[in-house]
């Protein structure tokens, strides 16, 4: 036998392939990821968490920037109505424009000054003469019905002042408490978004205000406001966190906060860390350190199952099928010189193991090749004593006169002619427990053949056998069964114008037939037989465990039938 190579870390299958290692390490490795796999989980969760909290805290920081970054609109605010009411006698006098000239140095957010009579009108400006909207009349009938001291308006474009402003108005009454006027200090939107400030701040932070309406001034990263932000703002009195979502998949996060009691808002924001984001900072070593000791972990382990397992496995395997293929000699410790003890210590059992197989197969062979002979032995005496038992037949047989009794005697060294034929081709095969069917069947319809003389009776032999192999036991009364149906045909079948005998074994997966059949004269197989080769038959038929059937009509010929198990 040749055996496929391999090289010195590979094996072949079979087919001369080489086979694949990977199930058990992809087993192992495998078995190793999910015992560490609740570890690296944990720190995905862990890293989750820092990435909230640190989301959670630049949002925590940024309202508490708010508060700081609105002191200066709030002292501003409060400043101008402060100034309000000490300048209200020089306004009643009409010095609008002193006024704003000495204030607008403390107040760099004032860009008008105007003072209102009780009926709205102008009394002075400092500059140009400004238009009351719709928005201040509201304001100025709300003041002119009491119950206010200040009303403060929602950012307008200013006709006098060019420019967006706030309306910071003041109630004016006489000594009695008498609605007189409305004095108003008019603020620039831009100007006090610049009051707005907290130095700490990165440069990528947005200061601005907004006013009721949601109009953004200063230099946002928003705007404008949503209007149920405000009113969120509005009922809790206090700073609130939004978040605003683009389309590009960036987000801002907004603190709106209230500035005083007024309907002026400062709004801070920053573009949003995001959770993947935050995943960079600390839970960078959350979840990475993890994750990289999880790859180095499987990444050594399958390196050391390579290297520790699979190479020595496949090299046992090759020792394996070398002393499969019965090469013995092969010395399989000297391959694993540096392979772990432990597979050493197995190749030199198996190498101990392949030399007691050794020893063991010669005794057997031995043991067998003289049990053979032996056996072959006895079945040539078997076969030389009938054939001395036959020749004492004949002699006997050319004794007799007796017609009946020399055809007994013909008949019985039929019988045991058939006994030979199966001794000789048992001692000439060369396994004893089978018999080859197709020549053993050949020979002895052969040896029938010319012992009945068919050929010279015009009755010809036609002969079918598949390749097929039965049991010793089994070729015996299988011969026998032949035997008497062909002599039986030859005896009662046939007239001088001769026929033919068929002998057919076939085969198929669960079931072998034997059929001998001839063109005979035929009889009707409904009235029996009680002659001593059809109770032969049957009784061989019974020893084969084999289903006989027997079909015949007069004029149409004879067909004996055998089914046995495969």
């Amino acid at each position: 036998m040749i055996l496929p190579v391999s090289d010195e870390d590979g094996d072949l299958n079979q087919s001369g392939r080489a086979p694949s290692a990977a199930p058990l390490r992809n087993k192992l490795v495998l078995t190793l990821a999910a015992a560490l796999t609740p570890v690296l989980l944990l720190s995905a969760f862990k890293a989750y968490i820092d990435a909230r909290d640190i989301r959670d805290s630049q949002a925590q920081n940024l309202v508490l920037v708010a508060g700081a970054a609105i002191d200066g609109v709030n002292q501003s605010l409060q400043q101008a109505e402060l100034l309000l009411s000490l300048y209200e006698p020089r306004l009643a006098a009409g010095e609008c424009s002193g006024v704003y000239n000495e204030l607008s140095v403390y107040l760099p957010s004032l860009t008008n000054v105007v003072a209102f009579d009780e009926n709205s009108e102008v009394i002075c400006s400092a500059v140009g003469t400004p238009a009351l909207s719709r928005e201040n009349q509201v304001l100025h009938d709300r003041l002119r019905a009491g119950g206010d001291s200040f009303a403060r308006s929602d950012a307008f474009f200013g006709s006098a002042s060019d420019e967006w402003v706030f309306a910071l108005n003041k109630r004016v009454e006489d000594e009695a408490g008498n609605f007189t006027g409305i004095n108003t200090f008019a603020l620039g939107a831009i100007d006090l978004a610049n009051l707005v400030r907290a130095g700490y701040l990165p440069d990528y932070v947005s200061l601005s205000i907004a006013d009721e309406t949601g109009r953004v001034f200063g230099d946002p990263l928003v705007g404008p406001i949503p209007a149920e932000w405000i009113e969120g703002v509005r009922r809790a009195q206090d700073a609130q966190l939004f978040r605003v979502d683009h389309p590009d998949g960036t987000s801002v996060d907004v603190v709106l906060r209230p500035v005083g009691n007024s309907n002026i808002f400062a709004v801070i924001a920053r573009p949003s860390y995001g959770l993947w984001n935050d995943f960079f900072v600390r839970p960078a070593t959350s979840f990475g350190l993890p994750l990289l000791a999880f790859a180095v972990t499987l990444l050594a382990a399958w390196m050391a199952i390579d290297g520790l397992v699979l190479r020595w496995i496949s090299r046992l395997t090759r020792t394996v099928r070398i002393y499969g293929a019965g090469r013995y000699q092969f010395k399989a410790g000297n391959s694993f010189v540096d392979a772990p003890s432990e597979i050493r210590s197995l190749a030199t059992a198996m190498e101990v193991m392949a030399q007691d197989i050794d020893h063991r197969d010669r005794d057997l062979k031995e043991a067998i090749a003289t049990r053979d002979a032996a056996v072959k032995e006895i079945h040539h005496r078997v076969k030389n004593n009938l054939q001395i038992v036959t020749s004492f037949l004949n002699l006997q047989g050319r004794q007799l006169k007796d017609p009946q009794a020399k055809e007994a005697i013909a008949a019985t060294r039929h019988r045991i002619d058939a006994l030979a034929i199966v001794h000789q081709t048992l001692y000439q095969n060369e396994r004893l427990e089978s018999v080859d069917m197709r020549p053993f069947l050949t020979g002895l319809l052969n040896h029938l053949s010319d012992a009945l003389g068919m050929s010279e009776a015009g009755i010809s032999l036609v002969q079918s056998y598949a390749e097929i192999q039965r049991d010793a036991d089994d070729a015996i009364p299988m011969a026998l069964f032949i035997v008497e149906a062909v002599t039986n045909a030859m005896k009662y079948a046939f007239e001088e114008d001769g026929g033919e005998v068929s002998v057919c074994l076939s085969a198929t997966d669960d079931q072998v037939t034997l059929e001998i059949r001839d063109t005979g004269l035929g009889y009707d197989s409904t009235d029996g037989s009680s002659g001593l080769g059809s109770k032969l038959m049957v009784a061989f038929a019974r020893q084969l465990s084999a289903e006989f059937t027997t079909e015949a009509r007069p004029g149409l010929g004879c067909s004996h039938k055998l089914v046995m198990p495969f």
